[in-house]
């Protein structure tokens, strides 16, 4: 009955004369300098001047697509503000959807290539990135956004709630491609995908990009597919001029764009136009301000519009129709899933960890939750998610676009620094998806403080029960060096050299949602070689050695949903672990009648640890991180002072902690606490502070005669304080940072890195 009644009222408000002054919208392309059209609609809706058709490309597809669908400028204005949009546009998936279960672990790399195997030639293309931002939140976004409007429109632009044309860009065939029916988000997404920053999508089997690249004024779509008798025009973009230096988007952008004409002739409409030089491409955090501008732009003109204008729409009329255009769009609930792109085997695997089995209902929400956990999986490059409706079964059929990887990955990454932490990271991976997920990897590492080889393998197996199985064969090297400063060159030898041989095998299951839950255990060989005293004269026979032959036996809790690697700004990262290890240590040392040896001696303890480190945003450019941490373990002292700390954990919560050996960081049993202050100054750069204090319970001494001395206390505390200025980049990390230590007196640090300084996990984590 409330149907029918909206049917009728609907029927009554279009008897209303609509043939007589029909007036066009026209909105130009210019990234987030059109959100100043939202403000030119909302004057337009303000003053009851009436808004029958748009077209629109890029930001005016995006635009004039939203109002199209039934945004009113305030829903639209909310949309840009939001947190979702903020996500869409950077590629950024919520913290609540990042699958730790499903991830691999970290790994320096900045670019990639790929062999493809159907044709074994190297992939050149894919060894920069296709685009700036991360598809994978756009995917999702336009299919949450326009779906249940492209069924109410049954693919028809004409029968949305205003008629609507989007202009993009046919790079193949080097023309423009009009829609004018179809998927409204295809014809949003499309228009507004600029190239580098965002990856092209294909329709009907052509590749799509920006239509500003051959139209970025569609006026004369306005003429030819609508006809009407006045057209209003809003144009956002740049006229062409000599692009900055620095400015690569704008050096594409001249490149790229063919000219366009940005006149629009009196007698068929009047034209406003805004000076918005200052404001980039991907500016979208002054959506206010732009908002004013376009409402004030429009304000400025309002009077000769109303002159040339007659006709008039009631804003609450408006609303009306807009309320019962939107409330006769079907539910957005979905039954049945067609997969395109994947074999049979495939599909399987794909159903299960989206939890479906074609037959029952489930909504939106339930698919978001599935689809960031298959792109977890590498294997899976892309899903370009569609929806058709069933007006038979009143539900959505979910169509998903997979693009899967059938090549070897190549991965190449770097860490230059002004210190002695220099690093370069080759890895090679091969990823296979049947009845479950597997990865093969091989991983090495290059520097001067750390070199190492790593071979792997990851088993996933989806069900009601995700888990998963690895193996890792492992040789790790450190080398510790005496001075650790600015452009500093120590050519003297490492005066602590550690190695590492080990076989993991863990065992994983899902933890509270998107955690993990694992089982290790392993077996190794650690070998330290170091140097009790100074000498003046070093050979490789000046060396003592402790060697460990053990096995180790772990437990793990660990959920981690930060947003960064190495410089993370939102999330939460807590873990538990305990570990048992047994085995044997044996010492050798270097005297006058050469090397000698002490009988093997038992070593078996356990290790308990926690942590927290999590991130909170108090301000618009203020954010403030907690770190939390705790260990503690009994086992006994060493041979010798020097074995005993070079195996007690070490306290590294900052990069350069990790690359160096300080002595009074090193604790079988401490707690520690830490406050990371971020401000951030324009986008992707911050101010990042790092204060941490470390309270060892358990310290060691150097006795007499090099024994290790045990003093139960919290009284030896140090602390930690760093600033670094932290810009990341697309593919890296660049940041400058000084840091002083409490131990030893006057150690002050200052150094520059680009790249990432990350390290396998040891033997005994």
């Amino acid at each position: 009955m409330g149907k029918l009644r909206n049917i009728l009222l609907l029927s009554c408000l279009t008897l209303l004369p609509v043939r007589a002054e029909r007036v066009g919208l026209v909105m130009s392309g210019g990234g987030a300098k059109g959100v100043a059209h939202i403000g030119l609609i909302q004057a337009l809706e303000d003053n009851g001047i009436p808004i029958d058709y748009i077209t629109g490309t890029s930001i005016g597809a995006v635009v004039g697509g939203l109002y199209a669908m039934g945004y009113s400028p305030a829903e639209m204005m909310e949309l840009i503000k939001s947190k979702e949009f903020f996500n869409w546009m950077n590629g950024t998936v919520e913290n609540e959807y990042i699958d730790f279960f499903r991830m691999p672990n970290p790994t320096p790399e900045i670019i990639n290539a790929s062999i493809n195997l159907r044709d074994t030639t190297f992939n050149t293309g894919k060894i920069l990135p296709t685009s700036l931002v991360n598809p994978i939140q756009m995917n999702f976004a336009f299919l949450q956004l326009t779906a249940q409007y492209t069924a109410q429109c049954q693919g028809d632009f004409n029968q949305l709630f205003v008629p609507f044309r989007s202009v993009a860009a046919d790079v193949n065939n080097r023309r423009p491609y009009i829609f004018r029916m179809g998927d409204v988000g295809d014809a949003i997404r499309s228009s507004m995908t600029f190239p580098l920053v965002f990856k092209a999508i294909k329709v009907d089997g052509e590749l799509l990009y920006d239509g500003g690249i051959y139209n970025n004024y569609p006026v004369d779509i306005m003429q030819s597919d609508f006809d009407p008798e006045h057209i209003i025009g809003s144009v956002v973009a740049d006229l062409p001029k000599r692009p900055d230096d620095y400015d690569m988007v704008a050096q594409v952008q001249n490149m790229i764009m063919h000219p366009s004409n940005y006149q629009l002739p009196e007698d068929i409409g009047i034209q406003i136009q805004y000076d918005l030089e200052e404001i980039s491409l991907l500016d979208f955090h002054k959506a206010d301000s732009l908002y004013r501008i376009g409402y004030e732009g429009a304000m400025q003109q309002m009077d000769s519009i109303k002159q040339r204008i007659s006709r008039r729409v009631d804003p609450f009329t408006l609303n009306l129709k807009r309320y019962i255009f939107k409330s006769q769009t079907p539910p957005l609930k979905f039954r049945k899933i067609t997969i395109n792109g994947a074999t049979e085997i495939q599909r399987d695997y794909i159903l299960k960890v989206l939890k479906q089995d074609g037959n029952s209902l489930f909504d939106l929400e339930d698919f978001k939750v599935g689809y960031f956990k298959l792109l977890s999986d590498k294997k899976i490059t892309e899903i370009q998610p569609h929806a058709i409706y069933d007006p038979l079964d009143e539900t959505f059929i979910l169509i998903l676009d997979v693009e899967l990887e059938n090549s070897i990955s190549l991965s190449l990454g770097a860490n230059l620094s002004s210190t002695t932490s220099n690093q370069m990271y080759l890895g090679a991976s091969y990823r296979i998806l049947n009845q479950f997920s597997q990865q093969y990897a091989v991983d090495a590492y290059m520097g001067k403080i750390y070199n190492a080889f790593k071979l792997s393998s990851f088993f996933y197996f989806s069900g009601e029960k995700p888990q998963y199985f690895s193996t890792e064969l492992s040789n790790l090297n450190y080398n510790f060096f005496q001075g650790e400063k600015l452009f500093y060159k120590d050519d003297r030898p490492a005066f602590i050299k550690q190695r590492e041989y080990f076989l993991k095998f863990r065992y994983g299951l899902p933890w509270q949602g998107t955690g993990k839950m694992e089982l290790g255990f392993s077996g190794g060989i650690l070998s330290d070689s170091y140097m009790q005293t100074k000498l003046n004269t070093i050979t490789d026979q000046s060396f003592d050695n402790s060697l460990y032959s053990l096995i180790n036996a772990s437990f793990r809790l660990e959920r981690n949903n930060l947003n960064d690697k190495q410089y993370p700004t939102q999330g939460k990262r807590s873990f538990f672990m305990t570990q048992f290890l047994t085995g044997i240590e044996s010492y050798q040392f270097p005297d006058s009648t050469g090397r000698q040896g002490k009988a093997d001696a038992h070593l078996s303890y356990f290790q308990i640890s926690s942590g927290l480190e999590t991130y909170h945003r108090y301000s618009p450019s203020f954010t403030m991180g907690y770190r939390f941490e705790a260990l503690f373990n009994n086992k006994r002292s060493l041979d010798n002072y020097t074995s005993s700390i070079l195996q007690a954990p070490a306290f590294t919560p900052t990069l350069h902690s990790r690359s160096i050996f300080n002595e009074a960081y090193h604790s079988n049993q401490y707690a520690s606490i830490g406050f990371m202050p971020i401000w951030d100054l324009v986008s992707n750069m911050h101010v990042r502070g790092d204060i941490h204090g470390f309270f060892p319970y358990h310290m060691l001494y150097r006795g007499p005669n090099q024994e290790a001395l045990e003093s139960i206390s919290f009284k030896n505390a140090q602390y930690i304080a760093e600033v670094s200025l932290v810009y990341k980049l697309p593919f890296a990390s660049l940041s400058l940072f000084v840091n002083h230590y409490s131990y030893p007196k006057s150690n002050w640090n200052i150094g520059i890195n680009l790249g990432y300084l990350l390290f396998n996990r040891r033997f005994i984590e």
